[in-house]
């Protein structure tokens, strides 16, 4: 039988993604936070669905489906602006066990690179490989909202 890397105590490699957003850093930190409902892809990235929405209140992350239900998807445990913004995330499964999503806002030139780095995926136990799969591929999407939003 083989082990995971997780449960051998290796770390995991981080996921990480970048982007270029054609508006200033400050601009793009505010898309970014207090704008998040308006570009994340709820219908594929989400508890509630399609008609949920999602927003940075205060040092959460938070859902809301079209019912009224809420859901924290993340404390935030870093906000810098327009630098820095970092989250324990865990949307959908247990606030004990968070990853942690951190999303730096670089001047680009006339605009702004985004670089996301995911770690923490040895707390997740068996669950940490699927996981980090599963979000090297779900953060591609979620870019290019965020992209197509500016």
């Amino acid at each position: 039988m083989t082990s995971t890397p997780a449960a051998t105590g290796r770390p995991i490699a981080p996921v990480m993604r970048a982007v270029r957003v054609a508006r200033s850093p400050e601009d793009t930190f505010r898309l970014f936070t207090e704008e998040m409902g308006a570009w994340w892809p709820m219908a594929s990235h989400s508890v509630f669905g399609a008609e949920a929405t999602v927003a940075v209140e205060g040092a959460e992350v938070v859902e809301t489906g079209p019912d009224g239900r809420r859901t924290v998807w993340a404390e935030v445990v870093e906000c810098d602006p327009p630098h820095l913004f970092t989250m324990r995330w865990h949307p959908g499964t247990d606030p004990a066990t968070p990853t942690t999503v951190e999303v730096r806002f670089l001047a680009d030139g006339d605009g702004t690179r985004v670089e996301l780095t995911h770690t923490g995926w040895e707390v997740l136990g068996e669950r940490a490989a699927r996981a980090r799969e599963s979000y090297d591929e779900g953060w591609v999407p979620v870019l290019d909202r965020l992209v197509a939003a500016a």
